[in-house]
């Protein structure tokens, strides 16, 4: 059989071309997918970091024990801010040898980039910074600039600390390095700006170290780290980390959809194969093949086709390695030093796969392909013959997924709306909607076909003018054709279907769950008349939030943000949540929040205002147990729920409650809401504002103005998600919608030649070709339009409920964009080859083929 296979695949090699070329291409973005993704597993090393000067290190790390709810060892888990380390630690540790605190710290240059950060001169060795002009500061009204140029030396310059502005006589530049940006002080001056220190760099023997912070109880306290470990205590260390733990994500979507999708381009590849080779195969049988035997065959070409595009695909996904990361930096989703390395294992898994695809995708065609009786090689006509069988599974199938699908939504709508407000769970209830239409899309492309054509006649029959739905012999043909070859019209309309719908859905929730945010926020503003918001700036300093306070006829709402720690839903561990810390008073005068139970009044120390979606569901006027952003232990009574997202401030507290700051000094505000009083001219206030904020990183806007930028935002997350992930899918379908027609094009050869042979002219044959292929474009795009309308009316509903009135979001532009493309390459891969196999032939040629025949 493997020889017969050999022939099979090598003469008929047309009919495998489309799987060939998904499979390879699958297997080259499942290869570079797998290599990315093993790239990100740990952070690059990097020439220098911040402390890799110091051989051990000493890091401020306080735990919180948590003991799960179904037993076993406590976890330790720890808190959004880190507290400085004991100054008897301190003393202990430099008994063991000589140390140097580090004391990091926001400072920022009137004209420097947004990370940079404020550091004492004595770490800069750490580091390995060396001065390229001008001097160490010796006096506290001098700094040195990291990567500063020359010119600079001697120069006074404006900073701005949590406190407000400052200025300073340059006295010295280093080179530039990448791991931070850093202006340095002298060690006095850093100790004022932050009195705690975070890291402190011992060169005392390691053991030394250990024992000196384990007799000082700093189990719990302190971390030593020695050796590659260091890395974790620098901030540039733990932000590529992120970053690249973000990047994982969307490449193992990306993975995922890949392999889904070759699967389904595969399979409906091999089904169309085995359709056209149907008498073919019964010759076989009548020969003496058992069912097994075809089986065995319909195997053993998928597998050859599998192993020669595993090979293909693996070699592509290497050479496309080292662009993928390029693209990843380019794009500043990972640090300029991320490389991707290839790896043999990384090439096998690929490999792997796609010969699992090839078989897996054959499966359903190779039980098709047994059913063929002997008696079908004496067939006279090859007509289309529909299994009912086959429908029967495509309803079953297809309502069932379609129906838990839309089950889920309304479900979810009506007891978990939160989960619509996350891009995952969101992607995890669309997809079933995807594939539900997908596997509709066979038994449902007729009705939609009559559908579409039946309207020029609806349409004339309301004007009184029946008969007039216009359209021709030529309509008339394409349309007769699209519905009695049901099995190229599937194989047309469902790469459409899953082009349309994956998009929509896809898109369409992002950009609702994105715009139910702005609504909220728009919301939220609905009552304020001024924003004061950071320009440049990581956040707003004490100066700002004091000179705003300060402008007569002005309510300022101050929102500082902070962290509270409760326990998950299913009692596993503790996890942080997003909260803020705020003025009781101003928040209910100048915001307008979407309370759903209890008021806003009620809010005052020991209490907090959180959203419906705290773990738990918390209830108005009960306690709910949190740890504040220090690990400290408190029970808040429930003053007031909100109807907020998983993406928003998910509790309120006043500054009592509230830990807003640790390791690098306190935290600074992000926002200022501003409502001008009664009586006051709103012209004079709106100038005093601008006063007030000039030249301190901040800016005063519109309530507008934030929606606008808002929306802007979630416009680009939704362009990402359509470059990483949905990309793929259309690629993929554009591969089987272009495989299909021309797979079908030498079955269509005969029956273009009849259309000849009856007195239509080539380019009324052609026009046929074409409108056939625009009408099963056009049912496509239809049911893809349904399933996008599912599913984002499923998230609309959710969303509703959650943060009240909001708009549902369809990308029309996108979706007619993408349904031009497909007609195009429908059109290109239908009509060039019927263009192609007319070639030369006119009546008399097609009789005389005809008596050669006989």
């Amino acid at each position: 059989m493997l020889t017969l296979a050999l022939a099979s695949v090598r003469l008929r090699w047309a009919s495998f071309v489309g799987s060939f070329v998904a499979l390879a291409c699958g297997v080259a973005l499942l290869a570079t997918s797998i290599l990315v993704i093993a790239a990100t597993a740990g952070v690059p090393d990097q020439a220098r970091q911040r402390f890799s000067g110091a051989p051990v290190l000493v890091t401020a790390d306080l735990n919180v024990d948590f003991t799960p709810a179904t037993g076993g060892d406590a976890q330790p888990t720890p808190v959004p801010a880190q507290p400085g380390l004991p100054a008897a630690l301190l003393t202990a540790v430099a008994a063991t040898g000589p140390t140097v605190a580090d004391r990091t710290f926001y400072a920022q240059l009137a004209d420097g980039p947004r990370g940079q950060v404020g550091r004492a001169w004595s770490t800069a060795a750490l580091g390995g910074y060396r001065l390229t002009a001008g001097t160490a500061p010796a006096a506290d009204d001098q700094i040195v600039i990291g990567g500063g140029s020359p010119e600079q030396v001697g120069r006074t310059v404006r900073y701005v600390t949590a406190d407000g502005p400052h200025t300073a006589t340059v006295s010295g530049v280093t080179e530039p390095e990448a791991f931070e940006h850093a202006v340095f002080f002298t060690d006095a001056q850093a100790a004022r700006y932050c009195p705690a220190v975070g890291v402190l760099a011992a060169f005392g023997p390691a053991d030394a170290v250990r024992r000196a912070v384990a007799a000082t109880g700093g189990a719990g306290v302190a971390r030593v780290l020695t050796g590659a470990e260091r890395g974790q205590a620098d901030p540039h260390h733990i932000e590529v980390g992120a970053r690249l733990d973000d990047v994982q994500t969307p490449l193992g979507l990306s993975a995922a959809v890949s392999g889904g999708t070759a699967v389904f381009v595969v399979a409906g590849t091999f089904a169309l194969s085995i359709a056209q080779r149907r008498r073919e195969l019964a010759l076989l049988r009548l020969i003496g093949a058992t069912r097994r035997q075809l089986r065995a065959l319909v195997h053993r070409e998928a597998l050859v086709v599998g192993a020669l595009a595993s090979a293909a695909g693996c070699a592509l996904g290497a050479a496309g390695a080292a662009p993928a990361g390029r693209w990843l930096v380019d794009r500043d989703l990972v640090p300029a030093e991320f490389t991707v390395p290839v790896t043999w294992w990384g090439l096998l898994v690929a490999a792997s796969i796609g010969l699992a695809t090839a078989i897996g995708g054959v499966l359903l065609s190779s039980l098709k392909a047994g059913r063929i009786s002997p008696g079908e090689a004496l067939a006279e006509a090859d007509v289309e013959r529909r299994s009912r069988g086959a429908l029967a599974f495509r309803w079953v199938s297809g309502l069932l997924v379609l129906g838990g699908a839309i089950a889920a939504l309304v479900l979810t709508a009506r007891s978990w709306p939160d989960a619509a407000a996350n891009v995952a769970d969101s992607l995890a209830l669309l997809l079933p909607v995807v594939a539900g239409c997908v596997l509709l899309a066979a038994v449902l492309a007729g009705p939609a076909i009559r559908l579409l054509t039946g309207l020029p006649a609806l349409v004339a029959r309301l004007r009184g003018r029946p008969g007039d739905e216009g359209g021709g012999i030529v309509w008339a043909t394409a349309r007769q054709s699209s519905l009695t070859a049901f099995r190229r019209t599937a194989a047309t309309t469902t790469p459409v279907v899953l082009v349309i719908a994956f998009a929509g859905c896809l898109l369409g929730s992002i950009d609702t769950i994105n715009r139910s945010q702005v609504s909220e926020v728009r919301h939220q503003l609905s009552a304020a008349d001024l924003v004061v918001t950071p320009a440049g700036t990581p956040g707003l300093n004490r100066a700002v939030v004091d000179r705003v306070r300060a402008v007569p006829g002005v309510r300022a709402l101050v929102i500082t943000p902070t962290s509270l720690m409760s326990v998950d839903p299913t009692g596993q561990a503790l996890v942080p949540l997003s909260a803020a810390a705020a003025d009781p008073t101003a928040l209910a005068e100048v915001d307008r929040l979407p309370v759903v139970a209890g008021s806003l009044a009620d809010l005052g120390p020991g209490s907090a205002v959180l959203s419906r979606t705290w773990p738990g569901s918390p209830r108005v006027g009960g306690t709910v147990p949190v740890r504040l952003a220090d690990g400290t232990p408190r029970e808040l009574r429930v003053a007031a729920l909100l109807g907020t997202g998983a993406e928003t401030v998910q509790a309120w507290v006043t500054d009592t409650d509230a830990v807003t700051g640790g390791v690098g000094g306190p935290a600074l505000a992000t926002r200022i809401d501003l409502r001008v009083l009664p009586g006051t001219d709103p012209q004079r206030a709106a100038a005093a504002l601008h006063s007030a904020v000039d030249g301190l990183g901040a800016r005063l806007a519109t309530p507008e103005e934030i929606w606008s930028a808002a929306t802007d935002s979630t416009e680009q997350a939704s362009w990402n998600a359509l470059l990483m992930i949905l990309g793929l899918a259309i690629g993929y379908a554009a591969i089987a919608l272009a495989n299909s027609l021309v797979m079908t094009v030498s079955d269509r050869r005969q029956e273009l030649s009849l259309l000849r042979l009856a007195g239509a002219t080539r380019g009324q044959v052609l026009r046929t070709v074409a409108v056939e292929t625009l009408m099963c474009v056009a049912a496509g795009t239809l049911l893809g339009l349904l399933g996008t309308a599912i599913s984002v009316g499923g998230s609309w509903a959710a969303l509703t409920r959650l943060v009240g009135s909001t708009p549902a979001m369809l990308p029309w532009t996108v979706l007619g964009v993408l349904a031009t493309c497909c007609a195009a390459i429908a059109l290109t891969a239908a009509v060039l080859p019927a263009a192609l196999a007319l070639r030369g032939r006119d009546g008399r040629g097609i009789l005389r083929t005809a008596a050669g025949a006989a």
